[in-house]
């Protein structure tokens, strides 16, 4: 059950020049793919992804953004911040092959679901991309878990060059994995989620959409035209019910609900 508490900032690490994890002493009755509420006083709340957890504390990773980020990232080890959580839905586990497929900060929720997966003795994939070298995240964590792990950069700058996608399509025209689980960029997950349909392949995708309440009542995080709430109904996304949401991959809603059309 979803619950407010009062947490201590325990350790900060800096993940890349934009990107830090936050970690609290605490239990958190999470699962790999939800979110927490984080709140400042009189800066209000923003919702984050748990990026790990175990039986005597958690961490959200946060990349630097806006007003908000900024004054977490001038936090330090000892300052108080508000939780509620955890939300949302999250990843399950079907099958035991598996790939994982992240772009930049989206691999924090999927840094909590591939190590769950390995517990319960998951052979798993991991495609790790991000823009260049210095924003990839995790890379000695990952290669600590993973047995097989590709790491991806669009200036070539570390691992191979190129788009997380194209390594997808291409592992899936030679092998046959159970799903593909993905987080990042909307624009990667339109293509991956077009991807995995062309190989009749399962996925489960994590969307961003602007949150107010983060519980389904404001209605800031609907999407068309179903009216799926990404706070309530994601934002752990299903295939059969990404592939009815049309404006998946075309606009989100900016905090005045005014559409954005993403770039193509």
């Amino acid at each position: 059950m979803a619950h407010k508490i009062t947490v201590a900032i325990e350790e900060i690490n800096e993940e890349s020049p934009t990107v830090r994890t936050f970690f609290f002493r605490g239990k958190l009755n999470a699962k790999p793919g939800q979110f927490v509420m984080a709140g400042i006083p009189s800066k209000g709340e923003k919702p984050f992804s748990i990026s790990m957890k175990n039986e005597r504390s958690f961490g959200i990773t946060i990349k630097r953004v806006g007003d908000f980020t900024n004054t977490l990232f001038n936090l330090k080890v000892g300052d108080l911040l508000s939780i509620r959580g955890p939300y949302g839905t999250h990843f399950t586990e079907q099958g035991k092959k598996a790939l994982i497929i992240a772009g930049g900060v989206g691999m924090a929720p999927l840094l909590f679901l591939l190590e769950e997966l390995l517990k319960d003795n998951h052979d798993v994939t991991v495609i790790n991309g991000a823009r260049t070298k210095e924003e990839l995240l995790f890379v000695k964590r990952i290669e600590e878990l993973s047995k097989r792990v590709i790491f991806v950069t669009d200036d070539g700058t570390y691992g191979v060059k190129g788009f997380v996608t194209d390594v997808l399509k291409e592992l899936l025209q030679k092998e046959q994995f159970d799903i593909v689980y993905g987080a990042g960029p909307e624009m990667m997950l339109v293509k991956a989620f077009r991807i995995s349909d062309e190989f009749d392949t399962q996925c489960e995708l994590s969307l961003e959409r602007y949150m107010k309440c983060g519980i389904g009542i404001c209605g800031s995080c609907v999407m068309d035209p179903i009216g799926l709430r990404v706070c309530r109904d994601g934002p752990v996304i299903k295939k059969e019910i990404l592939s009815r949401l049309t404006e998946f991959g075309n606009y989100r809603r900016d905090a005045s609900g005014r559409k954005v059309f993403f770039e193509k």
